[in-house]
């Protein structure tokens, strides 16, 4: 009973911090910490970002992919920590456009950072779900050189999330805290596979990369470095689900902090075994085919290729579901601002479902789109990064700037005098990916080995 009381208790006070902060709860609040950490874990998923871009660039790179993936780690790590303690602060769906808002004091500067975040979560959700309908039409069999028909799969993918979105947050909650053990166990079974049917480089060959800077030092850290961005962002996700979090402002930081770190170990690991079992490159090797999926098909074989491909889809699934709902959340939040045309029609919300159900509509439609339009893998994830990164370091800018307010105002979760450091390294780290992928975008990556 008492257990209950503070549970109730809890809910109130949330429902209290929201209204303080201007709004008034309309979404069911349901999520407990580890649900929020789950969300964010799914999102992130190293089975989905990992295995779709371990190939670009691995030719021209080598095995920097692990060194990258660890400097990555490091920095994300940072950024979570400096975001986790905004987010402390303002425990409101959105996360970062209304953060930004805030602590500037500048209406305009929220809108700006809110449409750089809805790009980044329209082509982070669309990569994940196009992705997956690579992956899955490799899986079934069908002919993968025909662009409509992974289009197809895509588009299949993108109607079942949001089926599962309309019906409410409680089974998004629900397969979400599945994912966890779906990927923890994943990995554990790939890499095991992996390092007993396919060891074939020794463990120095796997590390060491001075025999390979045959080409610019650019060329070689460029698409390992994007990998790993890519995979590594997105942990803003449990902010975007605050108003639905119990306890907000402890969950949220914690729950951005643990899956950057679980992901990050998991990462490595997975890394490592697939650099260890990786075939000679020399031989042919069909281009249209992930190179993680054909890593992992000569070395288990077909039977149990189609086993691991199994937890791989589900989590995949898991992670664009996650996905979708947290821009779900952004359009709707944005929209309670007036901050998109037809907002009236974005921010309404099910009385039935507790669910914002036309933003559902909007987010299946945009992602679609994407998809649709570019076709291309490396572009969506590029967009994404972009985006992400963007509004990043708008938010982190406006936090050095308003870095008073902070302090006046911190939350559950502060850094206290380390505060500044890691902002500034934040900020720091966030405007170099931007500048990195503005590079890119300029210079063909093939040609990087001429400079």
């Amino acid at each position: 009973m008492e257990t209950k009381n503070q549970f109730e208790s809890q809910i109130e006070k949330d429902i209290y911090d929201l209204n303080r902060l201007g709004y008034a709860q309309e979404l069911y609040r349901t999520i407990g910490g580890f649900s929020n950490f789950a969300i964010t874990f799914s999102v992130i998923s190293i089975l989905s970002g990992l295995l779709f871009l371990y190939g670009d660039g691995q030719q021209l790179a080598g095995h920097w992919n692990v060194w990258t993936w660890g400097v990555v780690c490091f920095f994300q790590i940072i950024l979570a920590l400096a975001l986790g303690e905004i987010a402390s602060i303002y425990p409101l769906a959105g996360g970062v456009y209304k953060w930004t808002e805030l602590l500037s004091n500048n209406r305009s500067m929220g809108t700006v950072c809110g449409y750089f975040s809805i790009i980044g979560w329209i082509a982070c959700t669309a990569g994940i779900e196009f992705g997956m309908g690579i992956f899955l039409t490799y899986y079934l069999d069908l002919d993968y050189k025909n662009p409509w028909i992974i289009l197809g799969m895509t588009g299949i993918i993108i109607l079942l999330h949001s089926l599962i979105n309309i019906y409410g947050i409680r089974i998004v909650t629900w397969f979400n805290d599945f994912s966890v053990n779906v990927h923890i166990i994943g990995v554990v079974i790939l890499v095991s596979l992996l390092l007993i049917f396919g060891q074939k480089n020794t463990a120095s060959n796997t590390f060491l990369i001075i025999d390979k800077l045959n080409g610019s030092l650019v060329a070689q850290f460029a698409q390992p470095l994007l990998m790993s961005a890519w995979t590594l962002m997105a942990f803003d996700a449990a902010a975007s689900v605050s108003e639905e979090s119990i306890n907000p402002s402890k969950v949220v930081p914690w729950g951005m902090f643990y899956a950057v770190v679980v992901s990050a170990f998991l990462g490595v690991i997975l890394l490592i075994s697939l650099n260890l079992a990786l075939p000679d490159l020399n031989q042919p090797v069909d281009p249209e085919m992930p190179l993680s999926l054909y890593v992992i098909r000569h070395t288990t074989g077909p039977t149990i290729y189609k086993f691991i491909m199994g937890f791989i889809l589900m989590a995949q699934f898991a992670a664009g579901l996650s996905s979708q709902t947290v821009l779900i959340r952004i359009l709707y939040s944005f929209s309670r601002d007036d901050g998109l045309p037809l907002s009236k029609l974005w921010r309404r919300v099910s009385s039935r479902y507790d669910t914002p159900i036309y933003s559902v509509f909007l987010a299946g439609t945009l992602t679609f789109l994407l998809s649709l339009l570019t076709r291309n893998l490396y572009f969506i994830t590029s967009l994404s990064t972009m985006g992400m990164y963007l509004s990043y370091v708008i938010t982190l800018g406006a936090a050095i700037w308003g870095h008073q307010k902070i302090k006046e105002n911190f939350g559950a979760f502060y850094l206290g005098k380390f505060g500044t450091s890691i902002r500034l390294i934040s900020f720091t780290w966030a405007l170099f990916i931007v500048g990195f992928i503005i590079f890119l975008s300029f210079v063909k990556t093939e040609r990087l080995l001429w400079f």
